[in-house]
């Protein structure tokens, strides 16, 4: 019997997610590639290999992982004349990983499927160290056939996955998550001005409070930050934090919801960015609630 080629594997986007994304493949034994850029080239160093332009990695690619920053990015990487559509054949896949808008990710896996290539929306929740250790959880959705036939690098990728539906799904489940981890981090930050104005420790609260029924992981995860008043490195970004609430905004208002507690996270986030620290981590939306509570309290 004839032996099954290794799949080859391509990447756009070798940021925060793309890059840990590409050390796990290539753990996972695959031989990966991008495109040559300056930001890209240490990737020669680790075994990767530089295509010129996305059009060659996708003519040269199986499997291609989309790891993009921003839909400004995703434009021109698939839609540029040397983009990623003008290299699709009828074997690859792309394995969507952004938040991104579901009619932008729709409008590029149309144009995708005109030239007989196939796309997958698949989402990751977990901030960079939890992708590194492949414990970030796969929210994919698409073709069920693509998605048997992506399952190896999607293993590569996380040893965690869920299916979740047809196309699209996949990013409908992470704004649901991303909301409830956003709103969470703001109501645990309320949570701690309150204990720490009551004059409770802050080391006792989290011990107190984790190992109780209220504790949760993004408690775990955020409240030392918090009691550290340390935001920086910021595996969430407040600028990433806002950029996927205006996602959630606009489905929730395609859908006619009401949303309260959006609400509030749009307000107090966007002050956050306002203040010029979208670089920190998005527990420091704490800062925000205790300046707004000492003027309070001033102005009485």
């Amino acid at each position: 019997m004839k032996a099954t080629p290794p799949l080859r594997v391509g990447i756009l986007g070798l940021g925060r997610i793309g890059r840990v994304v590409a050390t796990n493949l290539q753990a996972s034994g695959f031989s990966v590639a991008t495109v040559d850029r300056p930001s890209t080239r240490d990737f020669a160093a680790t075994g990767g290999s530089l295509k010129p332009d996305a059009a060659r990695l996708a003519s040269e690619s199986d499997i291609v992982v989309s790891a993009l920053a921003s839909e400004a990015q995703m434009e021109e990487a698939f839609l540029s004349p040397a983009g990623l559509l003008a290299g699709t054949h009828r074997r690859l896949i792309v394995i969507e990983m952004g938040t991104f808008p579901i009619a932008l990710k729709r409008r590029l896996a149309d144009a995708m499927t005109l030239r007989g290539g196939a796309m997958l929306d698949c989402p990751v929740s977990g901030t960079p160290p939890v992708v590194a250790r492949r414990e970030a959880m796969l929210f994919v959705s698409g073709d069920r056939d693509v998605v048997e036939r992506a399952a190896p690098v999607l293993d590569g990728i996380s040893a965690r996955r869920i299916y979740v539906g047809a196309f699209g799904a996949g990013t409908a489940t992470k704004l649901v998550a991303n909301f409830l981890v956003t709103s969470s981090t703001l109501a645990l930050a309320e949570a701690f001005v309150l204990g720490t104005k009551s004059g409770l420790d802050p080391k006792l609260m989290i011990e107190a409070i984790g190992n109780s029924f209220a504790g949760s992981h993004v408690f775990d995860f955020r409240a030392p930050m918090m009691a550290a008043r340390t935001y920086r490195p910021a595996p969430g970004p407040a600028n990433i934090v806002w950029k996927d609430l205006q996602y959630i905004r606009e489905q929730s208002e395609a859908l006619h919801l009401a949303t309260p507690v959006l609400n509030a996270s749009l307000e107090w986030y966007g002050r956050l960015v306002n203040e010029g620290r979208g670089e920190d981590e998005c527990a420091a939306v704490y800062e925000i609630l205790l300046a707004e509570s000492a003027r309070r309290l001033a102005d009485r």
